[in-house]
C-alpha cells in the first residue's frame, strides 16, 4: 500500500514537472524576456522541451512503481498476539419457589383475604335479648347422605374446590348468599339453590351433595 501511494504521488510530480513550464510559457506576454530563456536551444532542444522530457521520465517511473504495488499480492500482517476472547460467565439462575397451579393460588389467596377481613371485622355486641333468643331458638341440622367432592361454576361449567366463593376460571361470583340464610354443609351454598330427587332427599345446587332438609329450613328456603 505504501509503494502505491509513492508511485502516484511521483507520478504526479512528473506530471506537474512536464506541465507548469508548458502552462506558464503560454501565459507570458509576447515581449517578456523570459519567453526567450525558455526558447533557448540546449544542444539542439530547448529548455522547456527539457523540462517536459525530465516531467514524463519523472512520471513514468511513478506509474512503472505503482503499478508493481497493485499486482503485487497483498501482504497479511498476523498480529503479534491472539485475542482473547472474555466468555461471558452463566448467572446463577434464582432459585424458584415451587408454585400451586395460578387457578389453585388465586383461590388459596382469596381465602386468606376473607379469613383476614372476617378477623378484622369488629364483633357486634350482642344484647341479653338476643342472647335468650338464641338460646330459645333450637337447632336444626341438614343431614348429608352423600357428600360432593367439588362445585360446578353454574356459569362456565368449571369445577370449583369445596367452600370456593369465586370461579377460579370465569372470576364470577358461584352464588350470592344472604345473611344469615341456611347453608349447605359441605360447600356453603344457600340450601335454596337446592333441588328435591325425592320427598325428603335434596342435591346441593353446586357441589350437588345428597342432604336430607328438616321440612322447618325447606319452608324457611322456599323448597316446600
Amino acid at each position: 500500500m505504501a509503494s502505491m501511494k509513492m508511485g502516484a504521488i511521483i507520478s504526479i510530480l512528473g506530471a506537474l514537472i512536464a506541465l507548469i513550464p508548458i502552462i506558464y510559457f503560454i501565459t507570458l506576454p509576447l515581449e517578456s524576456p523570459t519567453r526567450g530563456i525558455l526558447t533557448q536551444q540546449i544542444m539542439g532542444l530547448s529548455l522547456m522541451l527539457y523540462f517536459t522530457i525530465t516531467g514524463a521520465v519523472v512520471t513514468a517511473i511513478g506509474l512503472l512503481i505503482f503499478m508493481r504495488a497493485a499486482r503485487a499480492p497483498p501482504e497479511v500482517a498476523y498480529p503479534s498476539t491472539l485475542p482473547i476472547r472474555s466468555v461471558p460467565r452463566e448467572r446463577a439462575a434464582p432459585p424458584t419457589i415451587a408454585s400451586a397451579p395460578p387457578d389453585e393460588l388465586v383461590t388459596e389467596i382469596e381465602r386468606e383475604i376473607e379469613k383476614i377481613v372476617q378477623l378484622e371485622e369488629p364483633e357486634a355486641e350482642v344484647t341479653p335479648a338476643q342472647e335468650r333468643a338464641a338460646e330459645e331458638k333450637p337447632v336444626i341440622e341438614v343431614q348429608v347422605v352423600n357428600k360432593g367432592q367439588d362445585m360446578v361454576c353454574p356459569h362456565c361449567g368449571e369445577l370449583n374446590p369445596l367452600k370456593s366463593t369465586r370461579c377460579v376460571k370465569c372470576k364470577k361470583p358461584l352464588y350470592e348468599a344472604k345473611e344469615g340464610e341456611p347453608r349447605c354443609p359441605v360447600c356453603d351454598a344457600p340450601l335454596r339453590l337446592s333441588q328435591r330427587i325425592s320427598e325428603d332427599l335434596f342435591t346441593c345446587g353446586l357441589c350437588f351433595s345428597e342432604l336430607r332438609i328438616p321440612i322447618e329450613l325447606r319452608r324457611e328456603v322456599g323448597l316446600e
